[in-house]
């Protein structure tokens, strides 16, 4: 395990053409009956062996595989020679808002990922996940053992999303507060956990800051929540999942961090080393926040490093 010290990034840029790269637009068809979009970029230059390898990039919290960390990772890895695939799944934009965004179901979203990855001629896979989308990414590992993912990339990596979100409430003073929610929501999703009669949707006020305003507001359904960040959620805690990857993990966090604790990363790595994985690594850019502002390209290097060793 090593950290990195960095100073001061230029700012990412948008839109930037790239002639060197091939995109396509791409559609994942899960075993549950959805359709979810995703790009597919080929280098049309580089390394082989790199070009072979199939990046897989699994967005965060209301994100996509169009904006943010995603998208500039998606290009950025293809500019040095990596083929990529950004994907979007049912908790990308707002599926946790209307029911839709069941945090245990990505894995059918990933298995349809990699359906798409054998039809496109990639056996091997190495998946990438940001955020919320690296807690995706290692349950998905640890609960199917697939044989073409060859590594485990994670960006922004919380230790437990439950966790993560309940001492945000509590330092914000969130109304209704965690426990309250736990309290309507369980016999809610006891009357059927996989399609509960009675949920609805809620609003949650200082989730995000102290001010009761919009922008620090969260909107869920009862069995959204429970399914990603309820207390009996066990594959939304990193934490709980990542000693069964057997696969080589990188881990790459921000040091300056509001929403993950500095000391979580190499809590993740000490419990992947401690269940028998010995190619685990863990780098740390200390100036950069949650988004990797002004930090970007260095991110990108790393990860594109880090990946290089698995071509």
């Amino acid at each position: 395990m090593s950290s990195r010290q960095t100073g001061a990034r230029r700012r990412p840029e948008f839109g930037r053409d790239d002639h060197e790269i091939s995109t396509r637009l791409v559609t994942l068809s899960t075993d549950d009956g959805h359709v979810w979009d995703g790009m597919l970029l080929r280098p049309r230059f580089g390394p082989p062996e790199r070009r072979r390898l199939l990046v897989l990039v699994v967005h965060g919290s209301v994100g996509n595989y169009l904006s943010g960390v995603p998208r500039r990772l998606a290009f950025d890895l293809s500019r040095q020679g990596f083929s990529v695939m950004s994907i979007n799944t049912r908790l990308a934009n707002y599926g946790p808002f209307f029911g839709g965004g069941l945090f245990d179901k990505t894995v059918l979203d990933l298995r349809a990922a990699l359906e798409v990855a054998r039809n496109n001629g990639f056996p091997r896979v190495a998946l990438l996940g940001y955020s919320m989308g690296s807690t995706i990414c290692t349950n998905f590992v640890a609960e199917m053992q697939p044989p073409e993912v060859v590594g485990l990339c994670t960006v922004a990596h919380p230790e437990s999303l439950p966790e993560s979100l309940r001492m945000r409430w509590l330092r914000f003073g969130a109304s209704p507060n965690y426990e309250e929610v736990v309290e309507i929501a369980r016999p809610i999703m006891a009357e059927d956990p996989d399609d509960p009669p009675n949920d609805r949707i809620f609003i949650v006020t200082r989730a995000n800051g102290p001010l009761a305003t919009p922008e620090n507001a969260e909107i869920w359904t009862y069995a959204t929540w429970w399914s990603s960040r309820g207390p009996e959620s066990p594959h939304a805690e990193s934490r709980k999942r990542i000693g069964l990857v057997k696969v080589p993990i990188g881990i790459f966090q921000a040091g300056n961090d509001h929403l993950i604790l500095p000391g979580e990363g190499y809590e993740l790595a000490a419990i992947a080393n401690a269940a028998g994985n010995r190619d685990v690594s863990l780098d740390m850019l200390a100036e950069a926040d949650h988004v990797f502002t002004g930090c970007a390209d260095e991110l990108a290097i790393m990860t594109g490093d880090w990946l290089g060793q698995l071509a």
